[in-house]
C-alpha cells in the first residue's frame, strides 16, 4: 500500500509538471497564469499523496521491528543480575515482574 501511494503521488507530480509546461507554450498571460497556478496545486496534491505513503512505509517498518525490539528487552530482563530488593519494598523487585510479565511494545 505504502508503494501505490509513492507511486501515484510521482504520477501526479510528473503530470503536474507536463500540465505546467503545456501550459507555458498555449494561450495568453491570463491562461498561463491560471494553468501554473493548477499546476502548482496538482504537484503539491502529489507532494502530499507521497507523504503519506512515505508515512506509511515508515510505520510499517516500526510495526515489523516491535516484536524483535520487545523480545530484546525481554532477553535484557533476564539476563540482568538479580539484585536485594528495594528498602522501601520488601516484596519482588519491578525488574522480576517485568521480567515475568508477556509484555509486548505493540500492546500499548
Amino acid at each position: 500500500m505504502a508503494g501505490l501511494l509513492k507511486a501515484v503521488g510521482g504520477l501526479v507530480i510528473g503530470i503536474a509538471i507536463l500540465f505546467g509546461i503545456a501550459t507555458l507554450f498555449s494561450g495568453s498571460a491570463a491562461g498561463v497564469a491560471a494553468g501554473l497556478i493548477g499546476a502548482l496545486s496538482y504537484a503539491f496534491n502529489g507532494a502530499v499523496i507521497f507523504a503519506l505513503g512515505l508515512m506509511l512505509e515508515h510505520l510499517e517498518a516500526i510495526r515489523r521491528e516491535c516484536d524483535r525490539q520487545s523480545d530484546m528487552l525481554t532477553d535484557l530482563l533476564r539476563k540482568m543480575p538479580k539484585t536485594d530488593a528495594s528498602p522501601r519494598e520488601p516484596g519482588v523487585s519491578q525488574l522480576d515482574q517485568l521480567a515475568k510479565s508477556s509484555f509486548k511494545f505493540r500492546d500499548i
